[in-house]
């Protein structure tokens, strides 16, 4: 990075927001949502401990990760902070039950594994870690808002990586040329592509978001180690723009009536992608309408954003993995409709072959209604027409899923939806971990917090 002021004045504005952040206030009310988020992050990777290519993950960070002081979550294993990131990070995300930002955001709650990773491994207290999160959400939504990336092929999974890269610059105490030079080199090799979640989905879609984390981690790495990235990644000749077009990033600033861009991530009640939260509900509704009845015809109507990504792929009707069915709308409302409830049955490889199940997702269509377009995101809205063998129809609406800002989760649900995600892999040590995270304090260090999360295998 030359010596002289910054003149990509995109990189200069975060790397000012990172160095202005360690004079700003942190609330009481950030506090609580920061644990809220931890906790439900944890217990989406918990649920995920078991899951095949979570244990291979693991089994190469122990592998290649050689001694360090970052704990791989729910065991007492310890790596380097980069291999802890992308295997803990993996887990969060395997599942795909965590907080999102609607419309092509993707998952802010990603970053939380490189930060937890360097924040143990620097022997920090829970408040530092929580201030480095506001900072990765913050600059995670921004470029989010202001860049819409996905529209140009690039995958969500950039948003972590410079999300990351931020809030470990602020955690290892960056100076401004360096916190600049920790996001450039975030920004320049890691540009992810959006073929990670279209058509036929593997596990790269847990992968990509955790590689992205263990990027910004080693892309602040590297700068606290004098290596200096390019001067212009956003705006200079062959820099990011010239792949996007330019774009300019909205003022941090939103002011106090606004409501914090952490607050704007949408926590979600079911594991799956959260265009599918309401078609679940409504699903679930018509199910106890149904009363046994045979189906003869499915009609679901969404938003423009929600048909693109979960809806028109052909695919979606005959999903051939996890990664796919949990991306399907018309596989999971199908599902629903079956057996009347939302759980990992619906992705389970018995349940992938059930020609019951096949049969059902092939009677289920999938519209775009240009009035529902009109309230997303402020909504999540979608309405379901079902006809039964004997001629009678059912509709059911449903516009606001829990965990939206506008429904949010309570702290009891939060419990509740951790205790469901965690009892079956810890068994009776979930409500033990849950109650001592909740009672932690901002002064207690992190290392602390990551030894409560083992449980016997």
């Amino acid at each position: 990075m030359q010596t002289q002021e910054i003149q990509d004045t995109t990189l200069r504005t975060l790397a000012n927001f990172v160095i202005e952040e360690r004079r700003a206030a942190f609330l009481e009310t950030e506090y609580l949502d920061c644990k809220r988020r931890l906790l439900d992050s944890f217990a989406c990777g918990l649920a995920a401990f078991h899951q095949p290519t979570c244990v291979n993950v693991r089994d190469l960070a122990i592998m290649n990760g050689g001694a360090g002081l970052s704990t791989l979550l729910g065991t007492r294993v310890r790596t380097n902070v980069e291999m802890a990131a992308f295997a803990n990070g993996f887990l969060v995300r395997y599942l795909d039950g965590a907080d999102t930002y609607p419309g092509g955001g993707g998952h802010p709650s990603d970053c939380w594994a490189g930060l937890l990773a360097l924040s143990e491994h620097l022997q920090l207290s829970i408040e530092q870690l929580f201030r480095s999160v506001k900072v990765a959400y913050s600059v995670f939504h921004n470029l989010f808002v202001s860049a819409q990336l996905r529209n140009k092929g690039v995958d969500n999974a950039f948003y972590v990586t410079v999300g990351t890269a931020a809030g470990c610059a602020f955690l290892l105490g960056l100076d401004h040329k360096q916190t600049a030079n920790a996001i450039s080199m975030a920004v320049v090799p890691n540009i992810s592509l959006a073929v990670a979640r279209t058509g036929s989905l593997s596990t790269w879609k847990a992968g990509a978001s955790a590689n992205a984390a263990r990027n910004g981690v080693f892309a602040a790495q590297l700068s606290a180690a004098g290596i200096q990235g390019p001067a212009m990644p956003f705006e200079g000749l062959r820099g990011l723009w010239d792949l996007t077009g330019p774009f300019k990033l909205e003022t941090f600033d939103l002011g106090p009536s606004s409501t914090p861009r952490m607050q704007r991530a949408h926590m979600k009640q079911f594991l799956c992608d959260y265009h599918s939260q309401t078609p679940v509900l409504a699903a679930m509704q018509l199910y106890e309408k149904l009363n046994g009845e045979s189906i003869e015809s499915v009609q679901v109507y969404t938003y423009e954003f929600a048909h693109n990504e979960v809806a028109s792929d052909p695919e979606k009707w005959a999903p051939n993995n996890r990664e796919t069915a949990d991306h399907s709308m018309p596989w999971i409302v199908a599902g629903v409709l079956i057996s009347g409830n939302f759980g990992e049955h619906l992705f389970s490889a018995d349940q992938l072959k059930n020609p019951i199940h096949r049969n059902l997702t092939n009677r289920v269509t999938v519209h775009e209604d240009p009035d529902l377009t009109k309230k997303f995101p402020e909504e999540i809205p979608c309405r379901i027409n079902l006809k039964t063998s004997s001629g009678r129809r059912f509709e059911v609406e449903v516009n606001l899923p829990l965990g939206h800002p506008c429904h949010p989760m309570s702290d009891h649900q939060v419990k509740n939806k951790f205790m469901t995600l965690t009892e079956s892999v810890i068994g009776d040590g979930a409500f033990r971990i849950f109650d001592n995270i909740w009672k932690s304090s901002p002064s207690d260090p992190v290392n602390q917090l990551m030894s409560q999360l083992y449980f016997p295998h």
